[in-house]
């Protein structure tokens, strides 16, 4: 069963998606097969104890008796090997989930997948199948005790009822825990970032009440998820005795009667464990089932999206042009836009200044011409080669991208500007550093280039520092196409002038640049502006065209509004 999952990759489907499917397919399968024969066992074992009650044992015969308990022993060990097969089942599944779960990584959080992986080996969705049992062995139940079959019935719809009622609670019990869990996690982190901050400032115990707060609150809400199910479990256990309870009684009334026999007795009991096993089992694991759900179809949302890996041809390095045609990209999770049909191309030794109010979209476009994002319409081309023509590692070899924020990795200093590269070009990282006015920064910390950032011990970096490091780090391998987002931050005049000659060294060279930024340095270096304002393009052209058009606008707004001053004020018009 387990082998036929490992082939998915063998039958085409070449997608994430894809696989996912097919692989749920192969499961479903496997698991369809082996349903039929999980049912009717509990159907042999009441048989079982009907012939040895009330065959074998009114008879006295020993041979009997003793191929009967050779029969039902064969029948425990054939029930042993068919759910460890299903259990394989599972955890092929669950282990395909965890190899595609980098592809679905930015939709899918890490306690997605904690509860995916929850909800297939914890035993959830194993009892949901058994659950699908019930039909049967009612109908087991009616044919051997009777009208009394209606008990096990009845004790099973109400403990349905009680599932069903507890699941929306469950499920928000367990969205408020994660909530808390991860405001709780962010807090922890930013105080350990800002940690000089805050004592600089006296916050310390400030932040320390802050994340005892959210402490506090994680508690709680586990608390009141915990107490949920441990009373659902309660009232379901509840539900089950009293319904083995009154079917004992019911079938020995009967047997009293000669209305049934011991063997029908032991046979009702053992069914109506049956019967009501997969619903306590379900209570059990009520919550991580509720809460999968929600993350399973993130899950297959975000791997739909991913499109199919095409066969890559090598293609020649750009270095003529960057294109970008009419894309709209969405704010995440919604269908909102955050940039809307935008347009503009730069050819090589052009340096594009991106400019605009805040929260209009420009690290958005810096991202999606990265290749982090995928745009809803449109297309970014280099040299007219859409960007998923390239496979990642020669996409990042032609662009080179300057976050935000430096981001640096645990590791050298040099292994940070390489992009950590096993064969990385000392001559390189130390031209990438000088380009990025960042070498005499690095020589000056205590081992240099080979100075550790992220560790223990390491020594603190200025954030300028920091900075230039990330900067150099896109410089590295003289990428075409540079894509820098407020690189003047937390630089002084040293820093700003360090921007101005890494600017025209790559335009020298032929690389494109576009930065996001405005200040003095970025202005007075780029040769191209585009203007984003609320997500789409306010205009685009040359620096002297941009500046242009904006003098002109202001001239004719301050006529309008001179305009508008001579019709508001009656004295304006009269003659002297």
């Amino acid at each position: 069963m387990g082998r036929s999952i490992d082939l998915v990759r063998s039958r085409g489907a070449d997608t994430p998606i894809g696989r996912l499917d097919a692989a749920v397919r192969s499961a479903a399968i496997g698991l369809a097969v082996l349903a039929p024969a999980l049912w009717l066992l509990p159907v042999c074992y009441a048989l079982y104890a009907m012939l040895l009650l009330d065959v074998a044992r009114p008879g006295r015969s020993g041979e009997t008796m003793a191929g009967l308990v050779i029969m039902a022993a064969a029948l425990v060990q054939l029930h042993a090997v068919l759910l460890g097969r299903r259990r394989r089942i599972f955890g092929h599944l669950a282990v395909l989930c965890d190899r595609l779960m980098p592809a679905a990584r930015g939709s899918v959080s890490d306690a997605d997948a904690d509860l995916i992986r929850a909800a297939l080996l914890g035993g959830g969705v194993a009892a949901l199948i058994d659950a699908s049992a019930l039909p049967l062995l009612l109908i087991v139940l009616a044919l051997v005790v009777g009208l009394a079959a209606a008990i096990p019935l009845v004790g099973a719809f109400v403990a349905a009822l009680l599932l069903i009622a507890a699941r929306q609670p469950a499920y928000r019990f367990r969205e408020r825990a994660q909530a808390a869990q991860h405001a709780r996690d962010a807090e922890a982190m930013a105080g350990v970032h800002r940690r000089d901050l805050l004592g600089l400032l006296g916050l310390t115990s400030h932040a320390r009440a802050a994340i005892e707060g959210r402490e506090q609150e994680v508690a709680v809400t586990h608390m009141m998820a915990a107490r949920q199910s441990a009373d659902l479990l309660g009232r379901i256990w509840l539900v089950a005795a009293l319904t083995m309870t009154i079917t004992l009684g019911s079938a020995t009334w009967l047997m009293a009667n000669d209305a049934a026999s011991t063997g029908a007795l032991v046979a009702a009991l053992l069914l109506t464990l049956f019967v009501l096993a997969p619903l306590v089992r379900i209570a059990g694991h009520l919550d991580s089932l509720a809460a999968a759900g929600p993350s399973w179809r993130a899950f297959r949302g975000a791997l739909a999206s991913v499109a199919a890996p095409r066969p890559q041809v090598a293609l020649p390095p750009p270095v003529r042009r960057v294109e970008v045609s009419g894309v709209a990209v969405p704010v995440h999770g919604t269908r909102r836009l955050m940039l809307q049909d935008v347009s503009f191309a730069a050819e090589a030794g052009d340096v594009l200044a991106v400019i605009g109010p805040a929260d209009v979209g420009k690290s958005t476009l810096l991202k999606l011409l990265a290749g982090q994002l995928s745009a809803a319409a449109g297309a970014v081309r280099l040299d007219g080669a859409a960007l998923d023509q390239w496979d990642e590692d020669a996409r990042a070899a032609h662009i080179g991208y300057l976050p935000q924020t430096p981001d640096l990795l645990p590791g050298s200093v040099a292994q940070n500007i390489a992009r950590f590269d096993g064969e990385a070009d000392p001559a390189g990282i130390t031209r990438a550093a000088l380009a990025a006015g960042a070498h005499e920064a690095i020589v000056r910390l205590p081992a240099g280039y080979d100075t550790q950032i992220g560790a223990a011990d390491a020594p603190p970096l200025a954030l300028s520092v920091q900075h230039r490091i990330a900067l150099a780090r896109a410089l590295y391998g003289d990428p075409f196409l540079l894509l820098l987002d407020h690189p003047s931050a937390f630089q002084d005049n040293d820093g700003n002038a360090a921007l101005r000659r890494c600017l025209a060294g790559a335009s020298a060279r032929g690389a494109v640049t576009i930065v996001v930024g405005d200040s003095a340095a970025i202005i007075d270096s780029a040769s191209l502006v585009l203007v984003l304002r609320k997500g789409g393009m306010a205009d685009f052209g040359t620096k002297e065209e941009v500046r242009a058009r904006l003098v002109e606008r202001q001239r004719r707004d301050a006529e309008r509004l001179a305009a508008v001053s001579v019709c508001a004020d009656p004295r304006g018009s009269k003659n002297p």
